[in-house]
């Protein structure tokens, strides 16, 4: 059983802001030592997402580092959809715009995954679906980590926390496109009116349209997806079983970052701003349900598990249902799977 620390929304105060509390929560959970390059990760939020994790709590981390004795750089990767986080240029560039740069935070923002995408240390992680995976080369050659994540939902996981962001968001795009490609497309001729919309968004050039029908180069396909959330006809459609399929290949996946910083790695999730998607979307909907407050443990399968209790303890009070009726996704099906790998334990006990 593994400790989460809680720290309510309701107790945010004048005299207990977010920044009071994350310096409270810091020691609970640091791994930090004299000397250590630390990774501080976080998500930056895409061009136009504004519910994104705050800069100035991202400073706060940073300079609890410096504190620490360790030499702190603030990080994320590249992704595979089309936008302005595609490539190392654009994910520096785009965190900037956001609030995340040097002259904020106090630490550089570094890409972890390189300018292409493809600057990593394969990792061998023995999993039932997943063999060897493909970790951001700056996250697995750093000494420590802090990982700072965003809970909101996710279209195809139902909920993102800390195990999403081990199991994605410290991957390079070979990793990501391990996790993703058990998604890649059909093209259901009725629906399709050869638009051309999914042409465009295809950073990949895996999607054609011939005779007024689009078709999916399975060769050059991701399984990423973008393109079926973005067909207003439903003509792009995913193969049957693959959200359990994806999220089981995440759970494992996020033992990749966990073999090259073991002990050393301490999870802060921040839920605030539950915003239905990703900060992946370039967008910002209503929040589903209020805010609920900070958490933070060692244990990212302990702290994912108590972040989507309380946020369902939320939802059952306010008569909205559970999580997983947010897309009609269960996300405990990945955050089981991280267990089973060896990530942490699903079973906490919750200090306030």
């Amino acid at each position: 059983m593994s400790d989460v620390f809680f720290k309510p929304s309701e107790n945010v105060a004048s005299d207990e802001t977010q920044i009071d509390q994350i310096i409270e929560l810091f020691p609970k959970i640091s791994p930090v030592k004299e000397g250590d390059l630390v990774a501080v990760k976080i998500h930056p939020g895409e061009y136009g997402n504004t519910t994104h994790v705050h800069p100035v709590l991202v400073r706060t981390i940073v300079d609890l580092v410096k504190d620490a004795g360790g030499i702190p750089f603030v990080t994320d990767t590249t992704v595979l959809y089309s936008g302005k986080r595609f490539n190392g240029a654009d994910v520096i560039d785009t965190a900037a715009i956001n609030g995340f740069s040097h002259a904020g935070m106090g630490a550089p923002f570094i890409c972890a995954d390189g300018l292409t995408g493809d600057d990593s240390v394969l990792t061998s992680i023995g999993g039932e679906k997943v063999e060897d995976i493909t970790v951001a080369s700056a996250i697995a050659r750093a000494d420590s980590m802090i990982m700072l994540s965003h809970c909101k939902g996710h279209p195809a996981s139902g909920f993102g926390g800390a195990v999403k962001n081990l199991g994605m968001g410290c991957l390079d795009k070979a990793g990501k496109t391990q996790v993703h490609e058990v998604g890649r497309p059909d093209i259901d001729p009725e629906k399709c009116v050869g638009c051309n919309n999914c042409v465009k968004l295809c950073p990949w050039g895996a999607i054609t349209v011939e005779d007024g029908k689009a078709s999916v180069d399975r060769d050059l396909c991701k399984g990423e997806l973008s393109c079926a959330e973005s067909c207003r006809y439903g003509a792009i459609v995913p193969p049957a079983g693959f959200f359990n399929e994806m999220q089981a290949r995440l759970g494992e996946a996020a033992l990749g970052p966990i073999k090259h910083l073991e002990g050393r790695i301490g999870y802060i999730n921040w839920i605030f701003n539950l915003t239905p998607g990703c900060d992946c979307f370039n967008f910002s909907a209503p929040a589903f349900t209020g805010d609920i407050g900070i958490l933070a443990s060692k244990d990212p399968v302990a702290l994912d598990m108590a972040s989507i209790d309380l946020i369902n303890q939320k939802m059952q009070h306010d008569k909205s249902g559970q999580i997983s009726d947010v897309w009609g996704i269960d996300p405990v099906i990945h955050v089981d799977y991280a267990a089973r790998i060896g990530a942490g334990s699903p079973e906490y006990k919750l200090l306030r």
